[in-house]
Order: structure tokens, then C-alpha cells, then sequence
């Protein structure tokens, strides 16, 4: 069913066809009214050029209706923050024109990196920076180039 727009329906000017699309600063994006926001809703704001999206608009005026999903910073190639879960595999590449390629994690108090495998994590890299093996309890097949600690010995996979 087609709906009859009188008035407010100009899409061929720079102005956005929905004016919720904008907002001038933090508290014009907080002022909007729950009947005036929908989940999902994505709202620029100018000042920071930040991006947001409405994920709670029963009360669009608290911060926590809102998540941050670009931080307006113009020389990051990643625009999300928070956390979030990849499913599948996560390529990282960098330029063609680009020397080197860095990848840094910053850690807190807790492992930086684990890598789990069914019930083990075979591999951790811990907060001081030390790469930790776990301890196997069985000897897998060796594989050339593989490291493997089992009972306070390391192992290492040669060629033939």
C-alpha cells in the first residue's frame, strides 16, 4: 500500500530524506523521542563525525541506546570498536604500497592470544608477552617445522 507524502519529500536536494538521519551533537542525538526511533536507526553526528546506531528505542535519550559504529576518525581503515565475533576465517592484509605489516594487540591483565582447539588452547601469548605451549598429554605425529611441550620437554619436528 502506497503512502501519500504532501509535504517534506524532496529527494533531489542535499538534505537527507529523513531528517533522523542527522544529528548536530550528542545531545540532539539523545533528544530524540522513543516514537520517533526504531531499532537499527543510524544517526551521523556532525560534530564528531561519529556514526551510530539505535539499539534500545524505548529510551533513545541514554548513551546505552546507542552503539558507536564509526569513530569519525578519517585514517582508521576499521571503523568499529567494541567487541564483536568474526564466524569463519579473518584475512588481514596490508597495502601494496606499504613496507611493513604490523599487527598489534593490545592486552590488559588476561591472555592477549588464545588460540582453542576443540578443548585445548595448544597456544597462548600471555600479558608479559610469552608465548605459553600447552602441556599434551598424548604425542601427535611430527610435522616438520612443529614445536610441541610434553612432561617439562620440547620436541621439535625435522625433516627426513
Amino acid at each position: 500500500m502506497a503512502i501519500d507524502v504532501l509535504v517534506g519529500f524532496s529527494p533531489s536536494t542535499e538534505e537527507p530524506l529523513d531528517s533522523r538521519f542527522i544529528a548536530a551533537n550528542v545531545n540532539d542525538r539523545l533528544s530524540r523521542k522513543p516514537y520517533n526511533c526504531y531499532e537499527g536507526l543510524l544517526v551521523f553526528q556532525q560534530d564528531t563525525n561519529e556514526l551510530y546506531v539505535c539499539v534500545d528505542p524505548s529510551d533513545p535519550s541514554l548513551s546505552e541506546s546507542w552503539d558507536l559504529i564509526s569513530n569519525g576518525d578519517p585514517n582508521s581503515a576499521f571503523p568499529f570498536v567494541g567487541e564483536g565475533e568474526i564466524q569463519g576465517s579473518l584475512v588481514l592484509r596490508s597495502s601494496p604500497t606499504s613496507v611493513t605489516s604490523t599487527l598489534t594487540i593490545d592486552g590488559g591483565r588476561g591472555n592477549i592470544i588464545t588460540i582453542n582447539s576443540s578443548s585445548v588452547s595448544p597456544i597462548q601469548v600471555n600479558s608479559s608477552g610469552l608465548i605459553v605451549l600447552d602441556n599434551f598429554m598424548y604425542t601427535p605425529e611430527a610435522i616438520e617445522g612443529g614445536i610441541l611441550y610434553s612432561g617439562s620437554d620440547f620436541y621439535l619436528g625435522v625433516g627426513h
